[in-house]
């Protein structure tokens, strides 16, 4: 930059920093700021300044603001009171503290954080509203009890049925799980020409027993728990072609020994 320019720009500082100066004042210290010899200078901290007609370094003055002060291995903190910038000194690093209420506000919201993800992992390790199809039980009940080494009882006891070790959360397939899953193109051909157990509530309201016609048990036989007939009750199987029709669903006597068809 040339001394021309440079000069000229300490000249108008005063005017950019929002001083009165009027055009004759600015023309009168630019004509003092004809730079003929080196400029100083100036050590860590001080700026060139304009002072006394000449240039000089020197430290800028705290423009109202107390306690501005070069910090050696320290921070430069706001210790006033209320938000403004009015009181500054030097505060050893790590020293500063918050208050008690902003304490138990951050642990507050760290406990809630926490709190959600141990309701997000929970959710996750949850069985699934809906599964997909992946094979039959290994194990075909004598009929839709379905025991399982006498421990489970009912839906429970299919579901142990179709539970493994890397399929935890296997469960008795819901009519609506097959139908998603031959809609998501997944692979049903164990099921081909083969009937096994699902589980479907429709409500059907049966000729027997009308005290437990509103259950919505009739197609399950009585929730896998039943295996005679005086009740009327069945229970649903289903099976898969690859031609037409693809899927049949019918109810079938509630001392069918069939496999389960089990989802994930």
């Amino acid at each position: 930059m040339s001394k021309m320019k440079f000069a000229f720009l300490l000249a108008l500082a005063p005017v950019m920093m929002g001083s009165d100066y009027s055009e004759d004042e600015i023309a009168q210290n630019l004509s003092a700021l004809t730079v003929t010899g080196k400029l100083p200078v100036c050590k860590t901290g001080e700026f060139l300044t304009y002072q006394g007609g000449s240039l000089v370094c020197a430290i800028p003055p705290g423009n109202g603001i107390s306690g501005l002060t070069k910090c050696e291995g320290q921070l430069l903190t706001n210790t006033g009171a209320g938000g403004e910038f009015k009181t500054l000194s030097c505060t050893p690093k790590g020293s500063a503290s918050i208050s008690s209420t902003d304490i138990n506000r951050v642990n507050t919201l760290k406990t809630n954080v926490d709190t959600l993800s141990t309701t997000v992992n929970n959710l996750t390790a949850a069985s699934p509203s809906r599964g997909y199809y992946f094979g039959l039980s290994t194990v075909q009940p004598a009929n839709a009890m379905l025991f399982v080494a006498g421990n489970d009882y009912g839906a429970a006891s299919g579901n142990a049925l179709c539970k493994t070790t890397a399929r935890p959360k296997a469960h008795i397939c819901t009519v609506y799980e097959i139908y998603a899953s031959v809609a998501a193109g997944k692979n049903m051909s164990t099921l081909a020409g083969v009937n096994a157990w699902v589980y479907n509530s429709s409500w059907n309201k049966v000729a027997v027993n009308p005290a437990d016609a509103d259950r919505g048990i009739s197609e399950t036989c009585g929730g896998f728990v039943y295996s005679s007939a005086d009740t009327q009750w069945q229970g649903t199987m289903v099976s898969y072609n690859a031609t037409g029709p693809v899927l049949s669903f019918r109810n079938t006597s509630c001392g069918s020994g069939l496999r389960v068809a089990c989802c994930d």
